[in-house]
């Protein structure tokens, strides 16, 4: 049995839900034990939304990678394309650690499937922790739970909610306040509250909708969440050391959402931070986190 990952090709985009071949981050994927298994995955030099300008691993990028390698997992298992992905539950945390920056990184993520649930002899549900590895060494790791329906029950699940796709609005914050080259890239609207902003959600994102949703994705609020600590730090380049994320509620189209943060340390930009993103006062999402130092 194989246990090490190849880096040759990209896996079927269908597999982890992309339809943009450039946005499929994982190569490979082999199991070594009953419940253990090492996702190849290979992160590019530059990307237009992912990348750390210090050389550091980018949490966002690692997230999105570990999304990857479960879902891949789960279809693995024999979960049929048709299915609907809901992740309750994810973390993150990041090593101090250097990315070779004249090649693409190689990256093998050892998973480890702490929990399996079935329904009817099909997985219904999972919880992984995972280690992201470079050349041998650590960079990070991380965990997730994913929760997975079929059409008939996510039909009824979702019931007659509105699903119409938002407008984007032009009233976002700069893009050199949230760490990004391009306004597309601006999750936030500027706000005349103190550490609250409210989301703003672009429909047409390549990265976040490459893919028809009905629902805005959870990878953009935990990013909606680190934008908003990098206003509230003044650290446009501030990244999440580590991070914890549970979604409580799916998040509409059409709730209008506030993005709060609330200091839990004395020094906001080097301490523990809770992000709540919120409607009409009830939490849709919490994401806790500890914001790495800068260099």
């Amino acid at each position: 049995m194989r246990d090490e990952a190849l880096f040759e090709a990209s896996v079927n985009r269908e597999l982890v839900h992309k339809r943009s071949v450039s946005e499929v981050f994982l190569t490979d994927f082999v199991q070594s034990s009953s419940r253990r298994f090492v996702a190849g995955a290979q992160w590019p030099r530059w990307h237009v939304f992912y990348g750390s300008p210090d050389g550091s691993p980018d949490s966002a990028l690692m997230a999105e990678t570990l999304r990857q390698a479960v879902i891949f997992l789960s279809h693995l298992c024999g979960v049929p394309l048709s299915h609907t992905f809901l992740m309750p539950y994810m973390s993150i945390s990041v090593e101090a650690a250097l990315l070779d920056p004249l090649v693409p990184t190689q990256v093998a993520v050892e998973l480890d499937v702490k929990d399996m649930k079935l329904s009817g002899g099909q997985l219904s549900a999972l919880t992984v922790s995972a280690r992201f590895v470079v050349d041998g060494t650590p960079v990070g790791g991380g965990a997730a739970a994913a929760r997975i329906v079929n059409p008939v029950t996510y039909e009824r699940f979702r019931g007659t909610v509105r699903t119409g796709l938002p407008t984007a609005r032009e009233d976002l914050l700069a893009c050199v306040d949230v760490g990004h080259a391009t306004q597309r890239n601006v999750m936030l609207g500027q706000s005349s509250r103190p550490l609250i902003w409210p989301l703003r959600v672009d429909p047409t994102h390549p990265i976040f909708f490459d893919h028809p949703l009905d629902h805005v994705p959870g990878m953009l609020l935990v990013e909606a969440a680190r934008q908003a600590v990098r206003v509230a730090t003044s650290r446009p380049d501030a990244d999440f050391a580590l991070f914890e994320a549970e979604f409580m509620r799916l998040v509409e189209f059409s709730y209008p959402v506030d993005v709060a943060v609330t200091q839990l340390d004395s020094n906001i930009g080097r301490g523990v931070v809770k992000v709540r993103l919120l409607h009409e006062g009830e939490t849709l999402v919490s994401l806790l986190a500890r914001v790495k130092e800068p260099r």
